[in-house]
């Protein structure tokens, strides 16, 4: 029996010395690789930054390839020491009987200014209409340019550990510029093109254990997207898989600081076909709509591939969605957004009362009678001939 005993203590001390060693073979290729992925990464955001067109407000970062760099911009825009278009400074220290909330996204977050975007436009009717906390602290989280892969990667580093209690997700209008749903599925993410190559999935690994993240990276290496056949159109599934992956991503990172946090998905707001033919010739069109010569009537169906997709993640998460696209459906949307995407301030507003009518209808918040919102459908409601003049 001691016999016994000793071979099976052997065999034990002998399988964690092998995993010991795998283990830590697996660090030190793992940390080598992270360090290569964060220079190339910090290095091709310092080249996209000269051709940027706002790069005087950001800077170049290893892991997310730039970030708003903090300062006063003017009178109206300002970045905080956390890298908010914010003054306020969130503490890391919950404070008693504040609602955190959370806004992810890309420039349409980010907004007009520090005073013209929908977080800003929901603080206000929470400070103004809400009764059920002692305040209310917003985060805008927008940085412009940003796809999907980013947005996670700070919600990981810098937005999880805050531990919002609420988190509003307007993401997908870069990924939706950046994949053409007419050409075969893309092998890496745009932010991977771009920014890391195949490198930068060293810097997205959610394993502890590094020896299970080299051969799931393996393993993700040899089974990329099947490409299209010739004649056959992707689906949106597989056209907006990174979007779908890091949605998954951003929903763990979030829950896993804070399992209670709740989290709504919005649609994205397109303005397509509203307009004259002349407002649309002086807007810049997204590349793959010009080279397949997809026009302003045709687009609402190519946004309703994301947006579908976008109402489906909700769905089969048990996530809660803020359909945006379905509120402004019948809003005289030349009037809101300036080019296909971004509001005016009256938009944004319009965004944020959505919001706030949402956080309502879960029992999240409660807030007194005001006649602002119906003031603002009343005002932009669309007439027929505001479609296509």
């Amino acid at each position: 029996m001691n016999a016994l005993r000793k071979k099976v203590v052997f065999a034990i001390v002998t399988l964690v010395i092998i995993f010991a060693v795998i283990e830590g073979s697996a660090r030190l290729i793992w940390w080598g690789l992270e360090w290569r992925a964060l220079r190339l990464t910090k290095l091709h955001g310092t080249e996209a930054l000269r051709g940027d067109a706002i790069h005087f407000m950001k800077e170049p970062d290893a892991l997310l390839g730039y970030t708003l760099k903090p300062g006063n911009y003017g009178t109206s825009l300002w970045i905080s020491s956390q890298r908010f278009p914010q003054r306020d400074i969130i503490p890391v220290t919950r404070r008693p009987g504040y609602l955190r909330i959370a806004c992810l996204g890309e420039s349409t977050t980010f907004g007009n200014s520090s005073v013209s975007n929908y977080p800003v436009f929901l603080r206000g009717i929470l400070d103004r209409d809400g009764h059920d906390f002692r305040g209310y602290e917003v985060i805008n989280a927008g940085v412009p340019g940003w796809d999907s892969d980013q947005v996670e990667r700070r919600t990981r580093r810098e937005i999880a550990p805050l531990k919002p209690d609420v988190a509003i997700l307007y993401v997908g209008w870069n990924d939706f510029q950046s994949y053409d749903p007419l050409a075969p599925p893309p092998q890496m993410s745009n932010f991977e093109t771009y920014f890391s190559g195949a490198s930068g999935n060293f810097l997205s690994a959610h394993e502890t254990l590094k020896s299970i993240a080299l051969l799931s990276e393996l393993y993700r290496s040899r089974h990329q997207a099947r490409p299209a056949t010739a004649g056959e159109t992707p689906q949106a599934s597989q056209t907006y898989r990174f979007l779908t992956r890091n949605l998954d991503r951003i929903v763990a990172d979030l829950r896993g600081e804070n399992p209670g946090v709740k989290i709504f998905i919005c649609t994205l707001v397109g303005r397509w076909p509203v307009g004259t033919s002349a407002e649309w010739a002086a807007i810049p069109g997204i590349w793959w709509m010009t080279n397949h010569h997809i026009t302003p009537d045709a687009a609402p169906a190519w946004m309703e591939r994301i947006n579908g997709q976008l109402r489906a993640f909700a769905s089969t998460r048990s996530l809660s969605l803020i359909d945006l696209a379905a509120a402004f459906g019948d809003l005289d949307r030349s009037k809101l957004q300036y080019d296909w995407a971004h509001m005016t301030s009256e938009g944004y507003e319009l965004m944020a009362w959505n919001m706030f009518t949402a956080m309502e209808k879960e029992g999240i918040v409660h807030g007194q009678e005001d006649t602002r919102y119906a003031q603002l459908l009343a005002q932009f409601r669309m007439v027929p001939s505001a479609v296509r003049r």
